[in-house]
């Protein structure tokens, strides 16, 4: 297993330099941002470096989304820009959207489209991108996001980014398996879980309702370990907790006695 925190919610009085630090303190293998296009990327890639520990993944795309045929061409010129990124500082995944997302989650809506149109356009608009991820190691997550804060989100509950990984075929298309959305929009943890293993790329860790660390909500997260184990899970396992009370340093503590590490 390696482990992973995201750095969007964690010590956010603190720059991003130093919330490595504190990631690599507590004995985190990678580290995650979301959009990289704000940040110094090489900066902070730099004190990875130095701390030992990897600058994972972060959004591939975000203004545009692929459930609409007529972005297509400005996601593939996003994508492109952060696939040269993260080759740049050695990301091994870039998270994909089936819409853009603007600032506090609004969803950049597409005309409209029938359900089997948008699900066309991501197998298509998929196929093209991994043509930008061939031969590098970098692995497109595609994303679902539960559309009770995010409404109108067309990927927005594992089934159907399992359907476009199956769709697509392709060793470099895989999915995040998000705790917090699932429980949100589509439930049945386990057996979701239990479908998705093959084509997973991750395991998000956060818990309903608040986004907080394992324990703080009603998720079973002990339960979902206990699958991971013995259906052989050795991939990644992702915290992208908003920490109860602002404590960064006692949510990790959490989620280091719960999964072990």
């Amino acid at each position: 297993m390696k482990y992973s925190i995201s750095l969007q919610f964690m010590w956010a009085d603190l720059p991003f330099a130093d919330r490595v630090r504190k990631a690599a303190s507590h004995g985190f293998d990678q580290v995650d941002l979301w959009d990289w296009t704000d940040l110094d990327l090489d900066g902070l890639a730099e004190t990875c470096r130095t701390e030992g520990v990897a600058l994972g993944s972060f959004f591939g795309h975000r203004g545009s989304g692929l459930a609409d045929p007529s972005q297509r061409g400005r996601v593939l010129e996003e994508l492109s820009a952060s696939v040269e990124a993260a080759r740049r500082v050695g990301a091994s995944q870039l998270h994909t959207f089936s819409d853009g997302i603007g600032p506090g989650g609004v969803i950049r809506k597409p005309p409209p489209l029938g359900w089997e149109a948008r699900y066309q356009s991501c197998v298509e608009g998929l196929a093209e991108a991994v043509k930008l991820v061939e031969g590098t190691g970098i692995t497109l997550v595609v994303e679902a996001i539960n559309n009770i804060y995010v409404p109108g989100y067309f990927w927005n509950e594992v089934g159907i980014t399992l359907a476009m990984c199956r769709a697509v075929d392709h060793p470099q298309v895989r999915l995040a398996f998000d705790c917090f959305h699932q429980q949100l929009s589509g439930g049945r943890l386990t057996d979701h879980l239990r479908e998705a293993l093959p084509w997973m790329a991750r395991f998000d860790v956060a818990d309903v309702p608040g986004r907080g660390e394992p324990g703080t909500g009603e998720i079973n997260f002990a339960h979902l370990r206990g699958v991971l184990e013995s259906e052989g899970y050795d991939g990644l396992i992702s915290f992208e907790v908003d920490p109860a009370g602002g404590d960064s340093d006692g949510a990790v503590r959490a989620c280091r006695e719960l999964f072990g590490f």
